[in-house]
């Protein structure tokens, strides 16, 4: 396809060309193509039709239905032979339903359509002959310079050409592409002339392989013009993809590659196949035999009309010549005839009315306030409402881990150093042997190193410069706030005595700030602005050498550039100036001299901006010195023990604070006395230094790469490793202590920094497990420091490290008990020559446009060795809100809960026990590291041997990614029968591809379950659309698991309703549904098949061609379609609080053949009392009308089809359990639409069918008439009341005729033998 599209544009005049599969695209384009240039290469078509294939391809898609192409073939034959009944009889309904259909689906196709145009025609921004200009998104063409300002969407797959990151990075979003919403970082190509972007069109070629699905991987190169003639090769990291969205950059300039239809993102947006309910394989089981039993009728019928031919008709002169039955036109006459008057047996409204079911019941879905997220403002979304009823029919789910059952919120909880293990404690560290607390004036070198570590090996990035966001005081007068109290997280000082402290309501900020301010030898020290925090104050020249740069504000993500003239106030360096434009407050940061009233953007731009603290906005007075103090109070020791007055307007005393006298007062760490000044200022100073470090955090704003690694960061901050960003490659790391020692003087000079040059990041991929960082510390040594899963880390460590590696494991197994996620870190020091040669071969290996990802990688693998272990971090994931709640309650509704999650085993055991997936009390069985199938079938027979002797025990099976490898590949059926037994299973370490496989395993048994797959994440996409119903969750790695979901919604806890309750009642909706349109039709057809005995088989309706055609459009389709959306055989509460009623419909239970067989029942009782009631009345004594005449003809059909509109009208209503006004009013006005449309029809004397011309008029008027309908509606229902009744009464439980599937798989499991 790739091939066939890039000949098809090279026709065109496109500026791609294809050589050898690979496309060369001139950056700019050339100039021989600009004139004759294609438009709409770049354009999104998500529909599935046009206007002028719409109407053939709608048709053809809807007559592949068999009830479709049946009334089609019927309408035909009707149209060529002489039909007994109106062809308008089958072409109406027939065109009511395709119309409907029809009209539903084009519906759908033009919101498709409008959602393409909003995207296709959204501005962009390109560089055209060295200048700005604005197109269309769908006339983006290969070789375009595109413009990206800052959180804006990328309008198509471009080479990253420029950036304003001084050192050439792009920092994106890809959460619309793959789901992860963390921040990534692509880089201009290395050695990229920088030019003028006037000259960027003259940089060269782009030679590039086609487009493929893989968003990962990249090759290509770019041919730089000119006498060099350099080749710079380029990979993922150079392509910004459709889809991802620019982060932290001001502004980016890309070349277009890939456009259209052949970017990554919709090359991985081909549709999935289409997924259908396990209840239409009863339907057409149903259709098939209605489809059989129509024929059998239509033979028998014509057969007895033959023999009536043959020996009858003779004997009665007056009916004249038989005609000739051995003719083939006579035959076709006579048979067809026949199947046309019978063909009302299939139910050709049945699909329309449950297309119209399914996407109301999925709108009632849409709107339950139960499966709606306030904080999040979302509602449920139902993608596939053809898939409503198959959520009350689950076995099996299986469900990722991270981010499903857990919140994907990380917590940093404990370490391992050198093998030792302590607890994280916010600001310090305690022991866990000695149970002492340690901060960092007394981290031992080892403590100090780890945490170092961790402050630099990773790729966190400081987003500081988005003043558009960042809220400014509106009164800056008020000087006892230094910003929104939102916007700073006060802390407790909980660790100072290490009790629980009491909150008072004293007003201390005017007190703390005033000792703050005194030197402790009595001198007044200098006061710093407090809307700067001091924290990233390194010297007294910061004011001076501080970068002041305009802010650029925010534009919206749709490329529009509506104004390109930025207004700037003229001010001091200090002050912030808001200015009004456009209607839009935009705040502006001034520079130290003057600017022009208006000045306008330059084309070429401002390509420099750096991500260090150092570009930190100044904003309020600079003089606010009391802003620094926070509105709080805390009691040390007993309750009150600082409180001498109440609480008001009172201002503190100056120089301390009062102290009413209590005897239960004392400081926990025994400070001599309270009134010393030194205590006042140590503790002051404690409290202020940290909640400075939770201001920076707020206004550092880490945007990190995983949810890990922001938690490590912020957790060494928190302990006083404050990394403040990278200005350049530098990596900058403060050293601010949280807490001070009161026997040390407070120490007012500029907090310490560490500062790393980064030389490169190994990046972290899946099959690495681990990212490393080189650094060259201010010594001038280089560092590797190496951070992943310890599987991988733990063989690259050095023999030397082999005790602290046991121990280390140790602390990981105890962390993994605690489910908390685990990483090692590890470094050591590399000499000059061993960098040298790593820098060399991997240039040669950068170089390679073939096998570059290997030749990469075992360049890490050669300098990632050796290493120096030094210890292990522990981060919690919390659980989601009623997980264990939700899970116990599926379990005991009958479904099969199946874990699949790449977390080590110990972790995923301690999270399936704390949240019930796995029973307390449950067996469990773990499979590890399995080789090879003989050792996997020694597993499966010793679990299976536990399954069968442990009788009512319930068994848990725990297998890891390399044993479920092998069970795939070389074992799938033994290791599917024996797993579908088991109570949980719970799968580890498996990859996106091996969740999908297990699924499609589960499907593939003989036993048919019904899977869901529930999942948050793109690496859940893969499963979710493998199983039968994907449910998705809108959480924090995106949205794609929800976009590609059939059902999504904000919190696990959901699901419970959503299958408990939803999936019951459209469960029961859509059986009733199913089984009363068969038997109405019944009904109505068997007193046809009745009145041909007595016709001498003559092929003629006893029904005008009216009543044939309203029958299921008008008089019995509104009451079925409303009970279908709101029946209730339980309430929800009771649902809820009753899981093991899901199980009641389970296998589609009530459209198995007995519940079918009985309404069929019902439906021939039911036409053998109306046919013969009305028979007797006309055969006795036929003088039944008001004025003493006789009845004709079609009075008796009136009257049939008065009697079976009222009949299965009530009988649908016999048959509901949940009876509402509004329902009962659908039954009376079906009945009265049937009245009032046979009055109207018979006062007009159209004798165009049959002549009942004032028929149904003088039926009405007719007593005995009356009488008929009474009788019949009591003979017909007293049956159904009466068996219903004695059914609640005795408490018979259903039964079945059929041995049935049950009883045969408890005889299989009786006499199954193991795998010994």
């Amino acid at each position: 396809m790739d091939k066939m599209f890039s000949k098809i544009l090279a026709k065109r005049g496109s500026r791609v060309s294809t050589i050898n599969d690979w496309l060369q695209i001139q950056i700019g384009g050339s100039e021989d193509v600009k004139k004759k240039k294609p438009s709409n290469q770049n354009r999104i078509k998500s529909t599935k039709y046009t206007l002028l294939t719409f109407l053939p391809q709608n048709l053809l898609e809807q007559f592949r239905r068999i009830a479709n192409f049946y009334f089609l073939v019927m309408t035909i034959i009707s149209l060529l032979i002489d039909s007994p009944v109106s062809p308008m009889t089958s072409l109406l309904p027939l065109v009511f339903v395709i119309a409907v259909t029809a009209a539903k689906q084009g519906y759908e196709d033009i919101l498709r359509y409008r959602t393409d145009n909003v995207v296709n025609r959204s501005p962009v921004t390109i560089i055209k002959n060295g200048a700005e200009a604005i197109i269309q998104s769908q006339n983006v063409a290969p070789g375009d310079l595109i413009v990206v300002e800052r959180d804006c969407d990328v309008p198509c797959d471009l080479v990253l050409l420029r950036s304003t990151d001084p050192h050439g990075k792009c920092f994106i979003t890809t959460a619309n592409l793959d789901g992860e919403s963390n921040l990534k970082t692509l880089m201009v190509p290395r050695e990229l002339p920088t030019v003028p972007i006037e000259e960027m069109h003259k940089l060269g070629v782009i030679e590039c392989e086609s487009a493929g699905t893989d968003l990962y991987s990249f090759n290509g190169k770019i041919e730089l013009a000119g006498g060099e003639g350099r080749v710079l090769p380029l990979s993922a990291e150079n392509v910004l993809l459709r889809g991802s969205r620019v982060k932290n950059t001001e502004c980016v300039i890309g070349c277009a590659i890939y456009t259209g239809m052949t970017t990554k993102l919709q090359l991985n947006s081909r549709l999935t196949r289409n997924k259908s309910a396990s209840s239409e394989t009863y339907v057409n089981r149903f259709l098939i035999f209605i489809l059989i039993a129509l024929i059998a009728i239509v033979t028998l019928l014509y057969f007895l009309k033959r023999y009536n031919e043959l020996f009858v008709i003779p004997k009665l002169t007056y009916l004249g010549p038989a005609a000739d039955g051995y003719s083939v036109k006579q035959f076709l006459q006579d048979y067809l005839s026949f199947l046309i008057l019978f063909n009302y047996l299939i139910p050709i409204s049945l699909y329309v009315t449950i297309e119209l079911q399914r996407v109301i019941g999925g709108f009632f879905m849409e709107w339950d306030t139960e499966l709606y997220e306030k904080e999040t403002d979302q509602q449920c979304i139902v993608n596939t409402s053809n898939l409503n009823e198959e959520l009350g029919q689950i076995n099996i789910l299986f469900s990722d881990k991270t981010g499903t059952l857990t919140k994907n919120e990380m917590n940093f909880q404990q370490c391992s150093i050198a093998g030792h293990k302590f607890t994280y404690k916010k600001t310090r560290l305690e022991d866990d042997e000695t149970k002492a607390l340690v901060d960092i004036n007394k981290f031992s070198i080892d403590q100090k190193v780890f945490f170092q570590a961790l402050a630099i090996c990773h790729t966190v990035q400081v987003a500081t410069s988005a003043p558009a966001d960042a809220p400014v005081a509106a009164n800056k007068n008020d000087s006892n706030k230094s910003g929104p109290p939102e916007m700073y997280s006060i802390t407790d000082i909980t660790e100072e005595s290490h009790n629980s402290s009491q909150h008072s309501e004293l007003n201390v900020s005017h007190t703390i700030d005033t000792a703050i301010s005194v030197h402790p030898n009595g001198v007044n020290a200098p006061v710093s602005s407090s809307d700067v925090n001091p924290l990233l104050i390194g010297d007294d020249s910061y004011q001076v050498e501080r970068r002041k740069r305009p802010q650029v504000v925010k534009r919206s993500p749709n490329f529009a550039r509506s104004n390109k003239v930025h207004s700037a106030g003229v001010g001091d360096a200090t002050a912030g100036n808001t200015t009004e434009q456009n209607g839009h407050s935009m705040v502006v940061g001034t520079p130290l001299q003057s600017q022009s009233p208006h000045m306008v953007r330059p084309i070429s731009l401002q390509f420099q901006r750096s991500t260090s603290e150092r570009d930190l906005p100044q904003f309020g007075e600079a003089n606010s010195a009391a802003a620094l103090g926070h509105r709080r109070a805390h009691s040390y020791g007993a309750p009150n023990a600082y409180l001498s007055h109440p609480v008001g307007n009172m201002t503190p005393p100056v120089g301390g604070l009062f102290r009413t006298a209590s005897s239960t007062s004392r400081e926990s760490y025994a400070a001599p006395t309270f009134t010393r000044q030194p205590t006042i200022l140590i503790r002051a100073e404690s409290q202020r230094r940290k909640n400075e470090i939770q201001q920076t955090l707020c206004l550092l704003d880490y945007q990190a790469s995983s949810p890990d690694e922001k938690a490590l960061v912020e957790a060494c901050a928190n302990l006083g490793f404050v990394y403040t960003g990278d200005d350049g490659e530098v990596l900058r790391v403060r050293i601010v202590p949280p807490h001070l020692d009161y026997k040390r003087p407070i120490n007012s000079n500029k907090p310490k920094e560490d500062c790393f040059y980064r030389l490169h990041v190994l990046e972290f991929t899946s099959d690495r497990k681990r990212m490393s960082v080189i650094v060259r510390d201010e010594a001038g040594k280089k560092w590797i420091y190496t951070k992943g899963a310890e599987s991988y880390v733990f063989p690259l460590c050095a023999n030397s490290s082999a005790l602290m590696v046991t121990k280390t494991d140790n602390h990981i197994s105890d962390f993994a008990r605690l489910g908390l996620r685990t990483l090692a870190i590890a470094r050591r020091e590399i000499t000059e020559t061993e960098y040298q040669e790593f820098i060399s071969a991997l240039a040669q290996a950068n170089s390679s446009l073939e096998n570059r990802k290997q030749l990469c990688e075992e360049c890490y693998s050669k300098i990632e060795s050796d290493l120096d272990l030094l210890g292990a971090t522990a981060v919690e994931d919390a659980l989601q809100d009623d997980v264990a709640d939700t899970l116990v309650s599926l379990q005991a509704a009958g479904i099969k809960i199946w874990v699949l999650t790449g977390d080590k085993v110990e972790t995923a055991l301690n999270i399936a026990l704390s949240c019930g997936h796995i029973p307390p009390d449950a067996k469990k069985y773990i499979i590890l590291e399995c080789k090879s199938r003989d050792d996997l079938l020694i597993h499966l027979n010793v679990l299976e041997r536990e399954i069968v002797f442990g009788i009512g025990q319930e068994c848990a099976l725990l297998i890891d990614g390399k044993s479920l490898a092998v069970a795939l590949a070389e074992a799938p059926k033994e290791f599917r029968d024996v797993a579908v037994k088991c109570t949980a299973v719970l799968c580890c370490r498996l990859s996106p591809l091996q969740k999908s496989e297990v699924v499609a395993l589960i499907k593939s048994s003989n036993e048919n379950y019904n899977t869901a797959s529930i999942g948050d994440g793109a690496n859940d996409v893969s499963m979710i659309q493998e199983a039968h119903v994907g449910i998705g969750i809108m959480g924090r790695e995106g949205r794609q698991a929800a976009r590609c979901a059939d059902f999504a919604f904000a919190k696990f806890c959901m699901l419970k309703r959503l299958l408990l309750v939803h999936g019951h009642y459209h469960s029961v909706r859509l059986s009733f549904l199913v089984l009363y349109f068969f038997y109405k039709n019944i009904v109505f057809m068997g007193i046809m098949f009745l009145f041909q005995f007595h016709t001498l088989f003559s092929s003629s309706s006893v029904y005008d061609s009216l009543f044939l055609t309203l029958y299921n459009v008008i008089y019995t389709s509104l009451p079925i379609l409303f009970i279908s959306l709101t029946e209730k055989p339980y309430t929800e509460e009771t649902l809820m609080q009753t899981p093991k009623l899901y199980r009641k419909n389970t296998d589609n239970k009530q459209l198995h053949w007995p519940y079918f067989l009985m309404w069929t029942v019902f439906a021939v009782y039911h036409a053998l009392i109306i046919f013969y009631f009305a028979y007797c009345i006309f055969s006795f004594n036929n003088v039944i009308l008001n004025g003493g005449q006789t009845a004709a003809f079609s009075c008796f059909g009136t009257l049939l089809i008065w009697g079976v509109v009222i009949i299965v009208n009530l009988k649908l209503w016999l048959e509901s359990m949940y009876l509402s006004y509004w329902y009962i009013a659908t039954i009376v006005l079906s009945i009265l639409a049937f009245m009032v449309t046979t009055v109207i029809y018979n006062v007009i004397n159209l004798d165009y069918d049959t002549d009942i011309y004032w028929a149904y008029n003088n039926l009405l008027a007719s007593l005995p008439v009356w009488l008929y309908i009474l009788l019949t509606i009591v003979a017909c229902l007293l049956p159904d009341f009466t068996l219903r009744m004695l059914k609640r009464a005795l408490k018979i439980k259903g039964f079945s005729i059929f041995p049935g599937k049950q009883r045969k798989r408890e005889m299989r499991k009786k006499f199954e033998s193991t795998y010994l």
